[in-house]
């Protein structure tokens, strides 16, 4: 342990430090501070207040959950367990459904029937309302932005918040704290490295980073999935390889925001537009009356789906408002995108924001209107878009509208580790993506951004916009990932250290929320060894969330809520390089070829010289090789290993 963490206890010195840097403006000290009132940042209060830590959690939105509400589902393509406060929330949501309008109702079924859990936006915000008001050691301060950061070298000692109406300020003390915000603005307050942008195809080695021309593809994906070698959801699409053209260059445009409407075909529920947004120009909106050949030629900032089908086939489809089908009719509508329109956001001030937040929801609107009331739109299309309108029951303080913009991506840490395209495709010579041995959580959904510009290539779609949900693979999150360089006691979850293309497999809610619960474990044993969190042990870390149930490692058929005492073991080793691909197997025999890998590996992770990936091939070798079977089974074997690493 190094000197600045030994006794007197870490809380003392960090106490102190803070009196004696501001005598006035009084403090108020936590184990954790939590900034970012977002369903990660709900999680992670959560879990460390329910593990015995006071928590501040602090939002910019008097509004809890973030953009999870308005997407309406939970956007995963693994329908398994995977961590359990996320777990929880998806058996709340269920539980809802099922107690209000029963097991055999449209309601329940749309909720539960689909590819992915779906709720309304009230009912989520609900629900994570419950979550944190049943805990009595977490503090929700609503409304507050950061504003300073005070800091004793390596150490953030307390950090100061300001309210969004400017009326209070705020100055929290904690031994830890956590970015859950989608911005990244307390990082960027704490000084520490990050980046806004696309790097360059050379950067990292990354076939699909920069400016990247793709095709749209129909049709079942992955493959392996639709064969039944791989435990995802199967997709109607995926994006093609980068196109002729894809130069690679970096930049520094990010992919599309966008207002997730809640929107609804129930004539007692539904808000039809009495007017356009202030300031509508039908200009903007008329290209969508085009055929597919006029638009391929023009720069236009919408959803690619209102730019690569004609109109009647967009009906025909059911994508004129195309989304989630929720429960009591509702959806929601996911075709609003403004490509470039929120490029200066992430940097900008308060007033600026608000003024971007203002054109997306104009943007919205404006479409809305357009498709409902354009005389050059046909009547039968138009008379079948006045089929939805605005839910009444949904946003009712926002006029209907969510109160959080949905954004896609911010800043982006520059941190200990930084995951990459690579980080989500199958890595040479596997049959999985590459091991992570510092790993805390997985990846699931496809790399995958919107429209970074409005430039097209002839009919691809605009640059930036992929989805490879044929290529994508499950991947490990390392837990430096999470780590700034500059700060033992910060951790970075929504804004986390990835490159623009792997940042495509992470950023939905699911992952984060999985994520914030990792994190919050690692916060937990720092404060229960007085230390920081950038000093837990990972194994030590690994194994407590082996053991709680949290994922570390993906397979195809295992499920980590078990109790059986294999699935730590397995998801442990599955860290460590002890599996070529995604099937734990652990009731079939191990081969002889397996053992040997096996037992050499476990003597080198003993010795501390482990090399998970040369580990990893060994075994997909010696799997290869099919040699005879020995009487141990892998999840024994496994078991044995892990007890062994366990002594009781």
């Amino acid at each position: 342990m190094s000197a600045s963490f030994m006794k007197p206890p870490l809380i003392l010195i960090l106490a102190f430090i803070v009196s004696i840097a501001s005598a006035a403006e009084p403090v108020r000290t936590y184990d954790l501070v939590v900034f970012g009132g977002t369903a990660p940042g709900i999680v992670a209060a959560v879990r460390a207040a329910r593990e015995g830590l006071n928590v501040a959690l602090v939002s910019r939105s008097k509004h809890l959950g973030g953009s999870l509400p308005s997407l309406g589902a939970v956007e995963t393509h693994y329908a398994g367990n995977r961590a359990p406060l996320l777990d929880e929330f998806v058996a709340k949501v269920k539980a809802h459904y099922r107690a209000k309008d029963g097991e055999d109702s449209d309601n329940y079924r749309a909720c539960a029937g689909g590819r992915m859990i779906t709720y309304e936006p009230q009912v989520a915000e609900a629900i994570l309302e419950r979550m944190l008001a049943a805990e009595s050691r977490i503090k929700v301060y609503r409304e507050f932005t950061p504003t300073k950061v005070e800091k004793e070298g390596k150490l953030i000692t307390a950090v100061q918040f300001v309210a969004m109406n400017k009326s209070e300020t705020l100055r929290l003390a904690a031994r830890s704290f956590m970015e859950a915000g989608y911005e990244g603005d307390l990082m960027a307050a704490a000084g520490v490295k990050y980046r806004v942008g696309r790097e360059s195809r050379s950067e990292y080695n990354e076939p699909r980073a920069g400016r990247v021309f793709t095709h749209w593809l129909t049709g079942q994906h992955p493959l392996a999935a639709v064969e039944g070698r791989l435990n995802l959801v199967i997709s109607g699409a995926t994006t093609s390889d980068p196109l002729p053209g894809s130069t690679g260059e970096g930049d520094d445009n990010i992919q599309s925001y966008s207002y997730r409407l809640c929107i609804t075909d129930d004539p007692a529920n539904r808000r039809l537009l009495d007017s356009p947004p202030v300031g509508y120009d039908r200009a903007r909106f008329a290209p969508i009356l085009l055929s597919v050949e006029e638009k391929a030629r023009l720069s236009l900032p919408f959803h690619h789906r209102f730019q690569i089908y004609p109109l009647q086939e967009m009906v025909e489809r059911d994508h004129i408002f195309h989304g989630h089908a929720l429960p009591n009719r509702k959806r929601s509508w996911n075709a609003t995108n403004l490509t470039g329109g929120g490029k200066a956001y992430p940097e900008a001030d308060e007033a600026t924001r608000r003024l971007i937040e203002k054109q997306h929801r104009d943007h919205a609107l404006g479409l809305m209107w357009f498709l409902q009331n354009d005389p050059g739109m046909p009547d039968a299309l138009r008379s079948k878009a006045r089929e939805w309108g605005l839910a009444k029951d949904e946003f009712a303080d926002t006029d209907n509208i969510p109160s959080q913009l949905y954004v896609r991506e911010a800043r982006r840490l520059v941190g200990r580790a930084v995951f990459t395209e690579n980080d989500a495709l199958l890595s040479p010579g596997l049959g999985r993506a590459p091991v992570h041995t510092d790993s805390i959580g997985i990846t699931e959904f496809s790399l995958d951004s919107l429209a970074c510009t409005t430039e097209r290539l002839g009919d691809s779609l605009c640059d930036g916009q992929l989805f490879q949900m044929e290529v994508s693979r499950p991947g490990q999150v390392p837990w430096n990932s999470l780590l700034p360089q500059e700060y033992e006691n910060l951790v970075v979850v929504t804004t986390l250290s990835a490159t623009h293309v792997g940042w495509g497999a992470i950023r939905l809610p699911p992952t984060w929320m999985h994520l914030a619960e990792s994190a919050a474990w690692a916060i937990v044993l720092a404060n229960q060894a007085d230390i920081a969190p950038a000093q837990v042990s990972v194994d030590q870390l690994q194994q407590r969330l082996a053991i709680s149930h949290v994922m570390i490692s993906f397979f195809n058929d295992v499920d980590v809520a078990s109790d059986d005492p294999r699935v730590p073991a397995a998801q442990y080793f599955g860290t460590k390089g002890f599996f070529s691909d995604y099937d734990g197997r652990l009731d079939d025999m191990l081969t002889e070829g397996e053992k040997a890998a096996w037992d050499g590996g476990f003597e080198q992770l003993k010795k501390g010289i482990l090399k998970s990936i040369q580990l990893a091939k060994a075994v997909h070798v010696a799997a290869a090789k099919q040699t005879p079977k020995t009487k141990q089974t892998r999840g024994a074997a496994l078991l044995e290993m892990w007890n062994a690493l366990n002594p009781q």
